[in-house]
């Protein structure tokens, strides 16, 4: 039987160990990006993030519950996103919504740099001129900071802001908060979204077309839809098809990677 001294030798051990596969995963991570070179792409991987989690989630069978092991790989995965580039997180914090900053700090790494805004317009703004790297916003049943139908835009010259991720990605219910906060919120980032294999894709569809999906909200002239799947065209318009987005009577404005459950 071990003693108490074996088992913390054990342990000290495990620390080695861990921290060199550690060390060395931060170091292919570098290779990673520079084997990219100037054509990194987007730096956001939130389908590659999401297919990680899952994968760690499924074969979890210790004493370590689900939200300190996802808690553990995001600080894990934003070190190595925070290694390619500075993240700077514009986030709108309206009244009730407050979490949403703990979400995103949670969501960026400590070396992240959160920047609180007035509002969720100019989280957008940020995001599309590049002043910031990516934006979090508080999720859609708070209607009074309704920013959703800022997404329907023509806009040339700058990144279009899209959803590409909801926090937090671990969900543990819905969190009672005043003003309609449900606890939730979702990342926009001047790129499209990423399939994960598990996916809702969100659409903006002008007011009286009818279509299948989850009718979030509305407003604008326009209904939130939510369908399942990682969809380029809303089920029930593929008769559009031949038209561009914008002639048609949609809009998609983001997808994202479906949350798992803490059991």
């Amino acid at each position: 039987m071990s003693t108490l001294d074996d088992l913390r030798r054990e342990i000290d051990g495990i620390d080695v160990a861990l921290h060199d596969l550690l060390m060395r995963r931060v170091e292919i991570g570098k290779q990673v990006a520079d084997a990219k070179g100037g054509d990194r792409g987007p730096y956001f991987r939130p389908g590659r993030e999401a297919q990680i989690i899952r994968r760690l989630v499924e074969r979890n069978e210790s004493y370590l519950n689900i939200p300190t092991l996802i808690r553990f790989w995001r600080e894990i995965l934003s070190a190595n996103l925070n290694m390619q580039t500075h993240v700077h997180a514009a986030v709108y914090l309206p009244e009730g919504a407050e979490k949403v900053y703990d979400l995103a700090r949670d969501h960026c790494g400590i070396s992240a740099t959160i920047e609180r805004m007035d509002s969720a317009e100019a989280v957008l703004v940020a995001v599309a001129d590049g002043s910031a790297t990516l934006g979090v916003l508080p999720g859609f049943p708070m209607t009074s900071a309704r920013w959703w139908p800022q997404l329907v835009s023509d806009r040339t010259g700058l990144a279009t802001p899209r959803i590409i991720a909801r926090l937090p990605f671990c969900e543990t219910g819905a969190a009672a908060g005043i003003n309609g906060f449900a606890g939730d919120a979702f990342i926009v980032a001047g790129q499209e979204p990423e399939a994960s294999g598990e996916d809702k894709t969100l659409f903006a569809v002008r007011a009286g077309v009818e279509i299948a999906g989850n009718v979030i909200d509305e407003g604008d002239g326009y209904r939130l839809i939510e369908q399942d799947g990682f969809l380029e065209v809303p089920e029930g318009l593929e008769r559009h098809l031949g038209g561009r987005e914008g002639e048609v009577p949609y809009y998609r404005i983001g997808a994202y990677a479906v949350p798992v459950h803490a059991g």
